[in-house]
């Protein structure tokens, strides 16, 4: 059912090797502020400035982050520091990380490009809700540029480990490109051009679904791009447009690691804590674990500990309220009353995962947000000390901590077409940007 297909990639010159770690960064929308202007100052061709460039007050139409990075793009092209391969081809992308408490684990797929269809069609599959914001600036990023800066991520079914049983003989060769990220993530990469591997994995796919993983902003971005394309004149099936740069790996690689995506909320106009802990103590336990400055990271730890307990139950949270000296625990009673508090087109079986309890039950009823109109109101972070640290800051009104979605749930929203809350899965490691790109 998927379409793959090679491509001549582009990449920097191998004069470039040892300096990859000061060149690459990771996907856009993980990048902070903060984070930008360290790679800024990193080095003078580091890849921020095409993935997420700076904004200026005196930005015009024809002068502008966008127009800026089309313009650095073709002048490093020009100048030898991007090249692109002569013959097309694939890439077999690895990754190995330290996971805490599990050691070290490694991650591997194939970079190449997929049909892009409407999802619809059941090629290309999604598990969550996106924003507009962040598709408008990746469509005027792709218009701009004519190139995929960053891959997206999907998952394949591979029993019986079909597809890297074709690759796996390239990775025990010196790889093409290796560099480690500021996490201390090692990416190496080998490319593929061999025509009869590349057949056999096109062949391969062609009865497949992929899920997609991270990168549903992107996808949707190609998708309106070859929209807008088509309804120019441009109705040729094999032109560029029709793809979109894709890491594709197995569901079942015991690399795969997905992390919570726990919701640090802001922008809550008079914020009552007591009118809400009493809208969702007919649903949920609500125990306090209060402390001082003293024991506050062994309590919230104790938290954290009483949360991971819940993971193969769920329906249990921790809550950080800003200007309150208590962590809340909240553990809902009863699945079944919780249902009626959620939008009635979700499958039964999605209504007693973490994310849609809290989205459905916590922030939409409890907070009175509307789950479509909460862009801007809402951050999102793997990192629980990070959700902590914001509150205290007082950067953030509530953050709320949650166990991850598994791969099986994510496979099962996708098969049964409802899109998960937004940011329901946060997949870890990120691939970088700059190991691989695509430009037409």
């Amino acid at each position: 059912m998927a379409e793959i297909q090679p491509f001549r990639m582009v990449h920097y010159d191998r004069k470039f090797a040892a300096e990859l770690d000061r060149l690459i960064t990771p996907p856009y929308d993980v990048i902070s502020k903060e984070e930008q202007e360290l790679f800024y100052a990193a080095h003078p061709l580091n890849m921020i400035r095409l993935v997420l460039g700076k904004q200026f007050a005196d930005d015009a139409n024809g002068n502008n982050r966008y127009t800026r990075a089309a313009a650095t793009l073709r002048q490093w092209l020009d100048d030898g520091v991007l090249n692109r391969e002569s013959y097309p081809g694939i890439t077999v992308y690895q990754m190995e990380f330290e996971q805490p408490g599990h050691g070290t684990r490694i991650i591997d797929g194939i970079v190449c490009l997929i049909k892009v269809d409407d999802y619809a069609k059941g090629k290309v599959l999604p598990h969550e809700k996106t924003y507009k914001g962040p598709k408008q600036d990746q469509l005027d990023l792709l218009t701009a540029c004519r190139a995929n800066l960053t891959p997206i991520h999907a998952l394949f079914g591979d029993e019986p480990h079909l597809i890297t049983d074709a690759y796996s003989l390239y990775i025990q060769e010196p790889p093409d490109q290796e560099t480690k990220d500021a996490n201390g993530t090692i990416h190496r990469t080998w490319n593929i051009f061999d025509p009869g591997v590349i057949k056999r994995l096109q062949n391969i796919f062609k009865e497949k679904s992929l899920f997609i993983a991270d990168g549903h902003h992107r996808y949707e971005t190609a998708r309106a791009y070859k929209d807008r394309m088509k309804a120019a004149g441009h109705t040729n099936p094999t032109d560029p447009h029709e793809y979109v740069m894709a890491y594709l790996t197995s569901m079942t690689h015991p690399g795969l690691v997905i992390l919570p995506a726990h919701r640090m909320v802001k922008g809550i106009s008079h914020l009552d804590l007591g009118k809400f802990l009493a809208e969702l103590s007919p649903y949920f336990n609500i125990e306090e674990l209060c402390f001082d400055d003293q024991n506050r990271q062994s309590v919230f730890h104790t938290l954290i500990e009483r949360i991971e307990s819940y993971s193969e139950v769920g329906g249990k949270f921790g809550m950080i309220v800003q200007g309150e000296p208590c962590f809340r625990l909240l553990r809902l009673k009863d699945f079944h009353a919780a249902e009626s508090l959620m939008d009635s087109s979700i499958p039964a079986s999605l209504r007693v995962l973490d994310v849609t309890i809290l989205r459905e039950a916590i922030m939409n009823y409890g907070l009175g947000m509307d789950g479509e109109n909460a862009e801007g109101k809402i951050e999102y972070t793997p990192l629980i000390e990070e959700a902590l640290k914001k509150v205290v800051r007082g950067e953030i009104q509530i953050s709320f901590v949650l166990n991850p979605t598994r791969v099986d749930q994510v496979q099962s929203a996708a098969e049964l077409g409802h899109k998960l809350p937004h940011k329901s899965t946060y997949f870890y490691p990120k691939i970088s940007s700059g190991l691989v790109l695509h430009v037409f």
